[in-house]
């Protein structure tokens, strides 16, 4: 049964990790922060095109930080799942490796965190004033009504969290 265990959480590893390699789906804002700064919403900011160059290279390298933290992060839910269906529990590897998620979680925040910041410092006081009015600079990405909007959350194709 050990053997079997172990060949399945490597399974789901691969797994796991091929699919972090592949990229975004879906609609959501893979590694935005949910400030949902999309190409429409840009362009009415009207930006330079230093700025723009600037917010790209922002949103890259935010997504070369994220990308292995996201890795892990699915590893230690994959290794939780294996955890959980075991016929005798350990609780405090349970625990352990829920810290560890909850910690690469907080990493990966911190890091759309910064980049939050980071991108209103590039723009002017006009177009920050012209952000906030769009409602964009407020996170509302994370909210539970948006769940929706997210790679991996909400309950599959056509699924609409209500408020």
């Amino acid at each position: 049964m050990k053997k079997i265990s172990v060949i399945a959480a490597f399974l789901i590893v691969v797994a796991s990790a091929t699919l972090v390699m592949a990229g975004p789906r879906g609609k959501g804002n893979w590694g935005g922060g949910g400030w949902c700064a999309t190409p429409s919403a840009l362009a009415s900011l009207n930006l330079t095109a230093e700025q723009s160059e600037k917010i790209r290279a922002l949103r890259e390298s935010l997504l070369k930080e994220v990308t292995p933290i996201r890795a892990q992060l699915l590893a230690k839910r994959a290794e939780l799942r294996l955890l959980w269906i075991q016929t005798k529990l350990d609780p405090d590897k349970i625990r352990a490796i829920q810290g560890e998620a909850r910690n690469l979680r907080g990493q990966i925040q911190e890091k759309r965190t910064d980049l939050r910041l980071a991108f209103r410092n590039i723009l002017t006081p006009e177009q920050t004033s012209r952000l906030l009015a769009q409602g964009l600079g407020r996170g509302k990405g994370h909210r539970w009504g948006d769940r929706h909007s997210h790679r991996g959350l909400g309950g599959g194709p056509g699924y609409r969290w209500q408020d």
